[in-house]
């Protein structure tokens, strides 16, 4: 269950075994650290694949293709020339951020 108000869990009667909750929808989209990264960058400012490589170690044209092409699909981020965030990608700004100080208060532990 995932609890909350915004996070309720919602099961249609029509719907097999695939859970329906805005979290979990949230990571079918989101749900890898190389994904995240990526969002990160885009926050930033748009970028063309080798900016994007560039600023994320460890990530190669074979990691990063199939996440672009799986954010496109989503529309969070958009291509023209360079890979820019939608308007719903951007909404990710506070999230991501929220994310960051959490993250930030594991690594101090």
């Amino acid at each position: 269950m995932c609890g909350g108000e915004e996070l309720i869990r919602v099961l249609p009667e029509d719907d097999g075994d695939r859970q329906f909750c805005p979290l979990a929808a949230g990571l079918d989209v989101l749900g890898d650290m190389w994904t995240v990264l990526v969002v990160r960058e885009l926050l930033v400012a748009p970028a063309t694949e080798d900016e994007l490589l560039a600023g994320v170690p460890g990530l190669d044209r074979e990691l990063l293709a199939p996440r672009l092409a799986a954010l496109c699909a989503h529309g969070v981020v958009e291509w023209d020339r360079e890979y820019r965030l939608t308007p719903l990608g951007r909404r990710l700004q506070g999230p991501l951020l929220a994310l960051a100080r959490w993250g930030r208060t594991i690594t101090q532990r």
